[in-house]
């Protein structure tokens, strides 16, 4: 088997802009922990489930992948690329106590969990239009020790642009604990979400840390009172390069004038292009980038971006200065994006490609499916990679 040549021809038939190598990443995921779900390979090649399906259609064409499910390859896909038979030891140094995050959490620090499980059952249901993707009880203890770990706590003025993740009431609890000594000096909270803000407003009274809980659409500056008033500030904006822009800015507008302010960005994965303009957005704000741990984030829903997202720790310095200081009238959520995007799907069945979107002749997937496709009458139509042919 010319492996070479099977990554180039599924690059190239999912229209992957990540080309071979993206493949590549798959067909490391796959040999290192088959039999493996598409979600679980998605999060840790780093691209969307959608798109790993699709990969991973085009490998079982090519007798890579076996037909059956988890995936797997097969045993002419193990030769060809070497690796061990599936469920033979293989060598990794992946930290087993921390999955690869940085973070170990303690047993002290784990008596949290079960009431952060009870906040997290009770919070109001995920607005999606909204973006929002609450993040699992495990993912709030790390993000509250990364804080920790880093001085980001105790005596610090933290604010968190946007908590339907309940950091807050994570921070609470931990603050709580005698031995942590993490009790902020000022703990705030900015969001959109009325109904969000009412919830926490009951757990902040429980808990017995004061919480400023603010009303604010991100999309308008950020409130005289509270422009370089803060020493931290978390966010977890839209997916979107347009929100990771908007919500950065903000938070650099709240930083506290001077270099070693503290800003927690969590991001999900992103195409080749829009990483580049991530990392470019990042270094033209003036930040510097402390860390960056993959898939340190997991969310209970997301499930086209594998249901993760990244982790950066950034500090402020002498140059930082916000790349949006007025009104934000343009489009800033994945549904807004979404809709404004016309996107190939390519048919199972004829391998036909057709554009959904605005402008086209379905606006929308579900329209396209209903019709079958014009070629073959199929109705599975799989989504390739925006501007691929």
């Amino acid at each position: 088997m010319d492996v070479d040549a099977v990554m180039a021809e599924v690059a190239s038939a999912v229209g992957l802009a990540e080309g071979p190598a993206g493949v590549a990443d798959v067909l490391r995921v796959i040999a290192h922990h088959e039999p493996v779900a598409t979600r679980e390979v998605g999060r840790l090649a780093e691209l969307p489930v959608p798109i790993v399906a699709a990969v991973c259609n085009e490998l079982r064409k090519r007798g890579v992948v076996d037909r059956a499910r988890p995936v797997r390859l097969t045993p002419a896909g193990r030769a060809g690329l070497a690796v061990p038979a599936a469920g033979q030891h293989r060598i990794s140094g992946q930290c087993p106590g921390c999955a690869g995050t940085g973070v170990a959490v303690p047993p002290e620090v784990s008596v949290l969990a079960a009431g952060l499980e009870l906040a997290a059952a009770q919070v109001p249901a995920a607005k999606l239009e909204l973006d929002q993707t609450h993040c699992t009880v495990d993912t709030k203890l790390r993000r509250v020790l990364r804080m920790h770990e880093a001085g980001a706590l105790a005596g610090q003025r933290v604010l968190l642009l946007g908590d339907d993740d309940l950091i807050s009431v994570a921070i609470a609890a931990f603050a709580a604990l005698p031995a942590a000594a993490a009790r902020p000096r000022r703990l705030a909270v900015l969001d959109c979400d009325q109904d969000l803000l009412g919830f926490l407003a009951g757990q902040a009274a429980a808990s017995g840390l004061a919480v400023d809980l603010i009303g604010h659409d991100l999309r308008q500056p950020l409130p005289t009172d509270l422009a370089g008033a803060f020493d931290v500030v978390c966010t977890d904006p839209p997916y979107t390069p347009a929100g990771a822009e908007l919500f950065l800015s903000r938070a650099v507008t709240a930083l506290a004038p001077g270099a070693g302010r503290h800003v927690f960005f969590s991001f999900g994965a992103r195409r080749p292009e829009e990483t580049v303009r991530i990392q470019r957005l990042i270094s033209d704000l003036g930040l510097t980038v402390r860390s960056l741990v993959p898939g340190f984030n997991a969310y209970t829903g997301a499930g086209i971006l594998a249901g993760t997202s990244h982790l950066y720790h950034l500090r402020s310095t002498a140059q930082t200065r916000p790349a949006v200081t007025g009104a934000f009238p343009g489009p800033l959520y994945t549904a807004d994006n979404r809709a404004a995007t016309t996107r190939p799907y390519r048919c199972a069945g004829c391998a036909a490609v057709h554009q959904v979107g605005p402008g086209a002749r379905w606006t929308a997937i579900a329209g396209l499916k209903a019709a079958g496709c014009p070629d073959c009458g199929g109705t599975v139509l799989r989504p390739m990679a925006l501007g691929a042919r």
